[in-house]
């Protein structure tokens, strides 16, 4: 860099020996100061702060056992169950299924709105409770999505909104000043730029002196996000965006803060500033976007304010999801740095003498590791600048490196699962997805995956919440088949079947819970009884010991930050203490140790623990001013890849993942010589494309699951039925009406398919089991 690396030094008057033309409409030349070398200034602290970093060790380990479980069979009419007649209502093949397989899964009866709702029933109803991985997995995903929730609408939508107030102010402050006219259509970017996430949260600005020039064009800007209507070419940045991922979704729609927050936070992390001009086969700057993307990290940088509010988002949110692969904040601060020293003078990025520097400088910034595949669509694609860029995680990277347009535009979920180890579920993509026949690359892309997800240290599975859920699902997807000592009804490929769709199940929550801030993969196209029953623990011990790693894990790095209130701690020590449980159980139930009468208490009273954890979550929110009256049921819905359009085909599609009312299982288990029929609830995952993002409101219409109001008409003296919000998901019953509400589960007429493969385990013929009141065993005998 030689004479031009700035020792922090004040500006003396230095006439330029070359003049730089101005990008103002006048066309003037001006002149710009060279920095002197000798003489030291003092630069923003904001130049020198990193983000915040948090070390805490929590160990992982997994219990010494060597699996022995004792061998049973059960007769075809199951009339050798201990509790046999309890249930009533399989067909013969189902009961062949528990015969010959050990075990049935049947769809929904359309009794229970939650998971969790099928073991409170067992509790009221005296059965075993054969307790899943499911379960325990949608466990961890009720604190995830509520406590992020509860940060995001309690501390990070406001400190979004002084960040976007200050840096629009910053940006106005030097678009109004002559001495930056060389600046002007750059900053006059800038400044619409901040006053857009301004105006998505609906911050008060009246304080800011906005030129008409600037607020027609971010009114153009809001108006297309708004819209939401998929490709379209933004009026600020010049490129085509997807403005279909400003639908909100997942747990933000509903909550006006939160959707403001939404729509804010996908504007930072979705419009991108490209490094490098993506028209030419060789490295040429994209200069306009570089010098765009080098203001807005200088005006950062200059207040400590706006830095301090921008790094606790970005570290506080980084906990939950991860770190973004765009070039953001510090990487730019970096790059800036070695060009143009510290707190340069803005004016100076257009010097063209800098370039060449620059230039060097960009090449050493890192590639995209989740790079979108584009061929109709002009949009940005390469190594970008995004101020809160979304993030990296391995999933999407699969997804993304599995698709290929036009020949493998739609990937699945089973790219996922067999990314992360499955072999199994490479068998289901060959039999029923073809991937490899309909395109050459993709076998060798998935083998890069795998060896990649092969070489994860435990270290780096444990980076953040987001990574060490996706270690949790990773082992839950695992096959038994060849391991001696397992039960027998864990050995069968069904059983692995089962575990593929378990582990896609719990992917689907976690993708929901995370939709705003993950990158997405594109290319084109009462009382209880006299004597408990027993009730099984679904024998994956490794899950099991990695849920109570991530819980302890959780509590600990939010404590550290001042996130972990005294309500949120007893949560998670609640869990850690289940996650215990089923661990040390399933050791016993695996190596023929008797469970002891507290630890089957444990098992029996599962679901009401599981509910007694929401209702202490749903305190938590409603303190916080956040309405839990949309989380009537556990269903969800997210989607994880976009179809862009292409010339052949001129639509966007949008692959959808999610849950529908709970899959209902029946285990033939074994208990202290007791072989018993015990209940369970599995995940119900169903994966296909539409045309449009889908909202949890709109996938509980789809499922059967309604909401209604029941409005009190002073006219006729009686509750009369209303629709609880309008088409737009606003609530359309006045608060000052009094009315209540009431939930309606039923069959739905049109519904899509599961995916097929799911059939090698589920049920086709109904669920039309009773439970048999009058027949109670005694369980002490």
């Amino acid at each position: 860099m030689g004479k031009r690396k700035l020792v922090a030094a004040l500006f003396a008057i230095v006439v330029l020996s070359q003049t730089l033309t101005s990008c103002s409409t006048n066309d003037k030349k001006v002149e710009i100061e060279k920095p002197a070398e000798d003489i030291q200034k003092e630069v923003p602290k904001s130049w020198e702060m990193d983000m915040s970093e948090y070390t805490v060790h929590v160990d992982y380990s997994l219990p010494d056992f060597k699996p022995d479980a004792e061998e049973y069979s059960v007769k075809k009419d199951l009339s050798d169950l201990f509790n046999a007649g309890q249930f009533d209502g399989f067909t013969e093949k189902q009961k062949t299924s528990i015969s010959e397989d050990g075990f049935v899964v049947l769809e929904p009866s359309y009794e229970f709105a939650k998971l969790h709702h099928v073991y409170e029933s067992s509790l009221y109803k005296n059965i075993p409770t054969f307790i899943t991985v499911d379960s325990a997995l949608h466990m961890y995903h009720l604190y995830y999505d509520s406590s992020l929730k509860m940060v995001e609408a309690s501390s990070l939508s406001d400190k979004l909104i002084s960040l976007s107030k200050n840096m629009l102010h910053e940006s106005l402050e030097a678009y109004l000043n002559e001495e930056y006219s060389v600046l002007k259509e750059e900053l006059k970017f800038v400044s619409s730029y901040f006053l857009t996430g301004a105006m998505l949260l609906d911050a008060d600005i009246q304080d800011a002196d906005v030129p008409e020039e600037i607020k027609a064009l971010s009114e153009e800007e809001i108006s297309l996000i708004q819209s939401s209507e998929g490709f379209s070419k933004s009026p600020t940045l010049k490129k085509d965006m997807d403005y279909s991922q400003f639908t909100v979704r997942g747990h933000y729609a509903g909550n006006e803060v939160l959707e403001r927050y939404f729509r804010a936070m996908m504007w930072y992390g979705l419009a991108g500033f490209p490094v490098f001009d993506e028209t030419k086969e060789e490295p040429v700057l994209d200069i306009d976007s570089m010098v765009k993307s080098m203001i807005i990290t200088c005006l950062t940088l200059k207040s400590e304010e706006s830095f301090k509010d921008y790094e606790n988002i970005y570290s506080t949110t980084a906990l939950y999801v991860g770190l973004s692969d765009d070039i953001g904040i510090f990487r730019l601060r970096e790059l800036v740095t070695n060009v143009y020293g510290k707190d340069p003078d803005l004016r100076l990025f257009k010097d063209e003498s800098y370039h060449d520097e620059l230039l060097k400088e960009a090449l050493l910034l890192p590639e995209l590791e989740i790079k979108p595949k584009y061929s109709s669509v002009n949009a940005a694609a390469g190594r970008q600048f995004r101020f809160m860029g979304q993030r990296y995680s391995f999933d999407a990277e699969t997804l993304q490196n599995l698709m290929e347009p036009i020949l493998r535009p739609v990937p699945s979920g089973l790219d996922v699962a067999a990314a992360l180890g499955s072999e199994r579920a490479e068998e289901l993509l060959d039999k029923y997805y073809k991937p490899k026949e309909m395109w050459g690359g993709y076998e060798t892309n998935l083998n890069l995956m795998k060896e990649k997800q092969a070489g994860f240290t435990d270290e780096q599975w444990s980076k953040d919440l987001y990574k060490g859920w996706l270690w949790c699902i990773k082992s839950s997807a695992s096959s038994f088949a060849d391991m001696e000592g397992m039960p027998g009804f864990m050995r069968s490929e069904k059983w692995t079947d089962k575990n593929i769709h378990t582990a896609l199940g719990s992917y689907a929550e976690l993708k929901h819970d995370s939709i705003l801030y993950m990158k997405q993969a594109v290319a084109e196209m009462g009382g209880g009884p006299e004597f408990i029953p027993y009730n099984y623990v679904e024998p994956n011990v490794e899950v099991y010991a990695k849920l109570k790693w991530l819980a302890q894990y959780t509590k600990e790095h939010l404590n550290i930050r001042g996130m972990l209130n005294e309500p949120s701690s007893n949560v998670l020590d609640s869990m850690i203490e289940a996650y215990d449980t089923l661990m040390t159980v399933s050791v016993k139930e695996l190596t023929n140790v008797a469970v002891t009468e507290e630890e089957n208490y444990r098992l029996y009273t599962y679901g009401g623990r599981i509910d007694s954890l929401v209702q202490i979550i749903n305190s938590m929110m409603w303190e916080e001013n956040i309405d839990t009256g949309n989380e009537y049921t556990t269903a969800l819905i997210a989607d994880i890849a976009t179809v862009a359009p292409s010339e052949a085909y001129p639509y966007s599609s949008y692959l959808e993942i999610g849950n529908g009312l709970p899959l209902e299982i029946y285990v033939a288990c074994r208990t202290n010589g007791k072989t018993y029929l015990a209940k369970g609830a599995l995940f119900n995952y169903y994966e296909f494309l539409t045309q449009e993002r889908l909202t949890d409101s709109k996938w509980h219409s789809m499922i059967g699951v309604e909401k209604h109001a029941m409005v009190y008409n002073p006219k006729t003296g009686s509750y009369e039925e209303s629709e609880v919000t309008d088409e737009n998901n606003i609530q359309s019953v006045p608060d000052n009406q009094d009315y209540f509400e009431i939930m309606e589960m039923k069959e739905p007429v049109e519904m899509v398919s599961k995916p097929e493969w799911t059939y090698s385990f589920i049920s086709g013929e109904g669920n039309h089991v009773t439970i048999q009141g009058d027949i109670n065993p005694d369980w002490s005998k």
